[in-house]
């Protein structure tokens, strides 16, 4: 839980870095793009870290393994972008320069990235300061590590994933989540760690497994949808300030909730609650 804290608040000191009244910075913004056509790969993994700015991520064409637009200021920002033949893995990088001064305009980076919709895909992402939105519907998502420090981050699956997600890891620093469609990626684990804001975790989708959500949140409110075929345990540590509101469970034990229809249900999820100040609510689609 320290690390949301600590990134996002180093996230914010590069906006107040440097200010000096006698200083202004004019933005530079300049252009680049990239695409690599689908080889003989296998699956493709994708490191995506950007310090400042908005970051979109979706599926792209049969075609190509995967193609960036990135626009950015280039008098306070440097893009890196490889791509490792070898073991098929893109790394992507938007870093500050550094460079002090008072910003004359708002920060105007912006990078949309397309992978492949025909290969399995490990997806890693980083941000400092920005608004995050993946669209994951028709990708084949292997892996998703997400990482945000502050800012609005949103991810959508409208498709149901044709492989499976062997784990999802969301972590949240200041600012809202919101996730509609997570039950379509067809996960065996989903790990959630919030800082300060609230989350709104849609579930619906085509369930085809047992799976496991662990949800560990600092200050904030978490929504949980989850569609009423779905048989649900959840574990909840207490906290005093902490609230916790489950329609439609019955309590076994001192920990452990149960859906009413979770003896007869094929698919069964079990969900770790551990809320410090802020509250947790699982209700039903």
């Amino acid at each position: 839980m320290r690390s949301i804290f600590w990134k996002a608040s180093m996230a914010a000191t590069l906006l107040l870095s440097g200010c000096n009244a006698d200083q202004r910075v004019a933005v530079e913004m300049d252009r680049m793009e990239q695409s690599r056509p689908l080889g003989a790969e296998t699956s493709l993994r994708a490191d995506v870290s950007v310090d400042v700015g908005s970051l979109e991520i979706q599926g792209g064409s049969a075609s190509k393994l995967y193609a960036l637009d990135l626009e950015y200021d280039k008098a306070s920002y440097q893009p890196e972008s490889n791509y490792d033949a070898a073991s098929a893995r893109l790394t992507f990088k938007l870093e500050s320069t550094h460079k002090g001064g008072i910003r004359t305009e708002p920060h105007a980076n912006r990078l949309q990235l397309r992978l492949t919709e025909t290969l399995p895909v490990t997806l890693k992402v980083n941000t400092g300061v920005g608004d995050t939105r993946l669209s994951l519907s028709g990708m084949r998502v292997n892996r998703l590590d997400i990482e945000s420090g502050v800012g609005a981050a949103r991810i959508n699956t409208y498709d149901p994933n044709p492989i499976v997600c062997e784990e999802i890891r969301l972590r949240n620093g200041v600012g809202s989540l919101d996730a509609v469609g997570l039950g379509n990626l067809n996960f065996r684990v989903l790990d959630f760690e919030g800082g300060v804001g609230g989350a709104n975790l849609d579930l619906s989708g085509a369930w085809k497994q047992d799976a496991e959500i662990r949800i560990q949140v600092g200050v904030g409110g978490i929504l949980m949808r989850m569609p009423r075929d779905i048989g649900v345990r959840v574990t909840a540590e207490k906290h005093f300030l902490s609230g916790l509101q489950l329609d439609n469970f019955r309590r076994e034990g001192s920990d452990d909730y149960y859906s009413e229809n979770y003896n007869k249900s094929k698919v069964r999820v079990t969900v770790v609650v551990k809320t410090g100040i802020g509250g947790f609510r699982l209700t039903w689609i």
